[in-house]
């Protein structure tokens, strides 16, 4: 029993030895004295703050922001933990430090940026703000909206819900059902594998319609 708590205190002090080296690193970075030679730091992606402010888009914006740096980046796993994780400011620090806290009898709470996501979208978007998305998502209409517009509607909806993993077949799907009809009729008359190929279809339809429309109207002005 003894042994048991020797073991268990020793993972609490290693616990919190890595979290103020992590922080002494923070505060070595703001006061511009890092360890690192410059040829390190600019190998080293930038990752932009997070403070935990109450505003799902924030964060989601911040998420997008971290996504693309990692696109461009090639980061090991862990590596991205660490530089996201340096830094979480005000609450965002509160919060990860006490996730820790809590599972201090685990290995690790996150082995890469997509566990780590999870984890931070769990808490910072609220399941209602991804419900009410999610609904107005399913009832999305092209309506007055040109092609292009709808288009970048619905993409940047499925990115807020945590859909943008959703295949390739279910996302053309979603997005012809959400044409207008006379577009829908006519696109779905041609071949289509892809969300980029149903999209120029749609616009060339659409400039299709609107040229015969034109038409009518100019012969009808000639009568």
């Amino acid at each position: 029993m003894r042994k048991d708590k020797e073991q268990s205190d020793l993972r609490i002090q290693e616990h919190i030895q890595r979290l103020e080296a992590k922080e002494k690193e923070r505060e070595a970075r703001k006061r511009g004295h890092s360890r690192r030679n410059p040829s390190q730091e600019k190998q080293t992606p930038k990752i932009p703050k997070f403070k935990g402010e109450n505003d799902p888009n924030i964060y989601i914006e911040w998420e997008q922001r971290v996504d693309q740096i990692f696109t461009i980046h090639v980061v090991s796993h862990q590596k991205q933990v660490d530089l996201v994780v340096l830094e979480f400011e005000d609450y965002a620090m509160t919060w990860w430090h006490q996730l820790c806290m809590d599972n201090i009898n685990q290995e690790s709470l996150a082995t890469s940026w997509r566990n780590l996501k999870n984890l931070t979208r769990a808490r910072f978007v609220s399941s209602y703000y991804r419900r009410e998305t999610l609904l107005k998502l399913q009832r999305l209409q092209q309506g007055s909206m040109c092609v292009d517009e709808y288009y970048k509607l619905m993409e940047s909806m499925l990115l807020k819900v945590g859909l943008q993993l959703e295949s390739e077949e279910e996302k053309v799907a979603r997005f012809v059902s959400g044409l207008r009809r006379d577009i829908q009729d006519l696109v779905e008359l041609y071949e289509y594998s892809s969300l980029d190929k149903v999209l120029h279809l749609a616009i060339k339809v659409k400039t299709q319609l609107q040229k015969k429309k034109e038409a009518k109207r100019s012969g009808s002005y000639n009568d």
